[in-house]
């Protein structure tokens, strides 16, 4: 995840062929401030409380923007559930079962992926689901 001093978001857009308009930077800028994986009806609810103006269609155009210039990485850890993540560095996910959080794990090591000849790999993405110790801990 970049590191930014807050106000950098703009730049940091900038640097990256997205210019910065206002439900861009927003939409951006609640990634970083909430590493929650959050979907695009998670993100355009919670903004549609302080912006008025923003529409779930802007909200879907703006994480395909972010997407599509490598700012921001999908992650699909469900087969209907799309989320985002402003943290493009390499890393797992789980997901608890029961509370449904997604944690980011930044200890555990990938595993070795050979690929056949021809192929050429672009990403990998680990999801791995269970309990989380705040919901193992009520079991």
């Amino acid at each position: 995840m970049p590191f930014l001093k807050p106000g950098d978001e703009k730049r940091y857009l900038v640097e990256h062929g997205v210019r910065p308009l206002n439900h861009r930077v927003a939409v951006y800028k609640y990634l970083l401030e909430n590493p929650i994986h959050p979907t695009a009806d998670d993100i355009y609810g919670d903004l549609k409380k302080h912006m008025a103006s923003i529409s779930r269609t802007t909200v879907y155009n703006v994480l395909n923007l972010l997407c599509d210039q490598g700012v921001v990485k999908r992650i699909a850890i469900e087969k209907n559930e799309m989320r985002y993540d402003a943290n493009i560095s390499n890393h797992m996910h789980f997901k608890c079962i029961d509370c449904g959080k997604v944690y980011d794990l930044h200890t555990v090591s990938f595993p070795d992926v050979s690929i056949p000849d021809g192929f050429t790999m672009h990403e990998v993405q680990v999801n791995i689901s269970g309990n989380c110790p705040a919901c193992d801990a009520i079991a």
